[in-house]
């Protein structure tokens, strides 16, 4: 699945929005494929520790502004890239960044990228998940997570459409933004990238893509929505984060 190549997102929020706007999207389903005779990469990522293969990796070629989220089996594809050799770049949370030179043609050998688990990010990562798992359970309300595989794998490219397809999320225009449907109440939902809250609210997920986020948590049916960029969890996982109660 090709999806934008990744962008700092704070102060990126305009730019992202055109890139979701030009993006088309791909079933989650079907298994991505390039034209005809075109020049492409194909081929598998996989943990170099257990020969698992990785779903939810970004690969993408130096100098374009486009890579592929790896499906459930490891794949990638990059199509129209041009012929000869490229620079190819592997990235995912908890292992660490893969840079080759793979040559790309019509025929479309596959390639295997091998990457090597960081034990001490993953070691983070787990106790970090865990502490916002534990912060979800105490809470009040209904809160559903959603991590990085299951945001990868989906049709959608912004967080906005990922959250207004969930169960028991209804949304409704109000003025320029989005409101929730909850309780026979129409109500503006409230929005935190990496536990900071987005001025505008919904309207702000629309500049989001989905292959920029390691989870989205959704508290009370939409009407409170945060979204976690993976360089924000990498951090957290290095520094083991505690994040703050939510009353």
């Amino acid at each position: 699945m090709s999806k934008p190549r990744p962008i700092n997102l704070i102060p990126s929020l305009v730019v992202l929005c055109a890139f979701a706007r030009f993006a088309s999207p791909v079933d989650a389903q079907q298994k991505p494929v390039c034209k005809d005779d075109v020049a492409h990469i194909v081929g598998v990522v996989i943990d170099a520790s257990t020969e698992a293969p990785l779903e939810g990796a970004y690969v993408s070629v130096a100098a374009s502004d486009w890579g592929s989220l790896t499906t459930d089996d490891g794949r990638y594809l990059l199509c129209e890239i041009g012929s000869g050799t490229h620079v190819v770049t592997a990235e995912r949370l908890g292992y660490e960044t893969l840079i080759v030179a793979i040559e790309a043609n019509a025929s479309g050998s596959p390639v295997q990228l091998r990457m090597r688990p960081d034990p001490i990010l993953l070691e983070g990562l787990e106790i970090v998940t865990n502490r916002f798992d534990r912060r979800r359970r105490a809470s009040a309300h209904i809160v559903r997570a959603y991590d990085q595989e299951e945001l990868a794998s989906s049709p959608y490219w912004t967080a906005a459409d990922f959250v207004d397809s969930r169960p028991g999320v209804f949304t409704t225009p109000c003025g320029i933004n989005r409101c929730i449907y909850s309780r026979g109440s129409v109500v503006e939902p409230t929005v935190y990238l990496d536990e900071f809250p987005l001025i505008g609210g919904w309207i702000q997920l629309e500049s989001l893509p989905t292959s920029q986020l390691y989870m989205i948590e959704v508290y009370r049916r939409g009407t409170h929505i945060r979204a976690y960029t993976h360089g924000f969890m990498e951090r957290a996982a290095k520094v083991r984060l505690a994040p703050l109660p939510i009353w």
